[in-house]
């Protein structure tokens, strides 16, 4: 009997039961057992999708300054004309980046290899969706490309080096106060409303992916998953298809988790904004995520009740915990309608903070 039916009444249930037994699988053995126990196309697609983002979950995160140790690696360093690359920073599902030193200026850059041939075609159409992504964007609030192209058989993108820390090991080592925290996050939606306005959704907006520089400013980094939402970006990027999941599990937004990326737009990084900033706040995210499987994450940002900040920190009950409530909102009509709204309402906050 299949252990698909196509008519489930609780098909989310059959596809997350899936999820967690093939997930532990080796790729021949996984295919074996899907192939026996999931004949309906529709739920085997919605299962390898949660496959690929779990493989793609692992975030490829450079290092606090240009002095971190080497890692050590075993490939070659790539050669690009113009660049001499000093070493290996990080490594992820997308690709590789490196340290490099423009030949010409002196300046530092950071550069981004995917391998042109052998990567899966969903990491090069990701990457070069991220080339496109930032190839529209200017902001002294988003990482900065310099150039892109393709040598000896690597795609790259070079990019601005970010000397700073990840938001969530900054927060650690600096415990800044709620209206630090507040405007900190303006910094984001500050950036996130030129992306807006550019046409680009970053939708993967997580502490790895937002980077605190040496002089406590913001950088958003990483629009691999990036959606271009103008007539250019939907003739020529890539689109992610309903019940396809891309993004990092415990940060999605609700309309992530539910693989409809007809519904995924402005009000998506709202979502993702107000989750930073309720972690910065609390410590915690506003639902259960330390222990759980990738299935159990989705399950949760989709379906659980969220923890109000207040709850954990009784002292912010009022207008802080209320807006991160509304913006926090599963129901994407609830939440503030755009980064600027957003930002408006917190500055209302940061009033009633000074008067306190």
């Amino acid at each position: 009997m299949s252990l698909c039916p196509q008519n489930a009444p609780n098909r989310w249930m059959i596809v997350r039961g899936l999820f967690d037994t093939v997930s532990c699988m080796a790729g021949a053995q996984r295919k074996a057992f899907l192939d026996f126990a999931c004949p309906d196309a529709d739920i085997r697609k919605e299962v390898e999708g949660l496959l690929e983002g779990d493989m793609n979950s692992q975030d490829m995160v450079m290092p606090a300054d240009a002095a971190k140790e080497v890692v050590e690696h075993e490939e070659p360093l790539p050669q690009i004309s113009g660049y001499a690359i000093e070493r290996l920073l990080g490594t992820g599902g997308a690709g590789s980046v490196y340290s490099a030193i423009n030949s010409a200026t002196g300046r530092r850059v950071a550069i981004k290899t995917v391998r042109s041939h052998g990567a899966g075609s969903q990491v090069l159409q990701r990457f070069r969706q991220e080339c496109r992504a930032l190839s529209r964007l200017s902001h002294s609030g988003i990482v900065q490309v310099v150039e892109t192209g393709s040598v000896n058989g690597n795609t790259y993108l070079v990019m601005e080096f970010i000397s700073g820390m990840p938001l969530d090991v900054w927060v650690k080592a600096n415990c800044p106060t709620t209206a630090r925290s507040i405007v900190l996050v303006q910094e984001i939606l500050a950036a996130l409303a030129h992306a807006h306005d550019a046409g680009v959704i970053h939708r993967d907006i997580k502490p790895h992916n937002v980077m605190v520089t040496t002089d406590g400013h913001i950088k958003l980094v990483d629009f691999g998953v990036a959606r271009l939402t103008n007539e250019e970006g939907r003739r020529t990027g890539f689109r992610t298809e309903t019940g396809h999941l891309v993004g990092t599990f415990a940060y999605m937004s609700p309309e992530q988790t539910d693989g409809r990326s007809d519904r995924i737009g402005v009000t998506s990084d709202v979502y993702q904004v107000a989750l930073l900033l309720f972690e910065m706040l609390a410590g915690r995210l506003p639902y259960e995520a330390d222990g759980k499987s990738a299935a159990g994450l989705l399950k949760a940002v989709l379906m659980d009740e969220r923890v109000r900040l207040e709850e954990v920190r009784p002292e912010l009950a009022g207008p802080i915990s209320d807006l991160l409530n509304q913006a926090l909102a599963i129901d994407q009509n609830a939440r503030p309608q755009t980064v600027r709204a957003f930002d408006v309402a917190l500055d209302a906050v940061l009033e009633t903070l000074a008067i306190v």
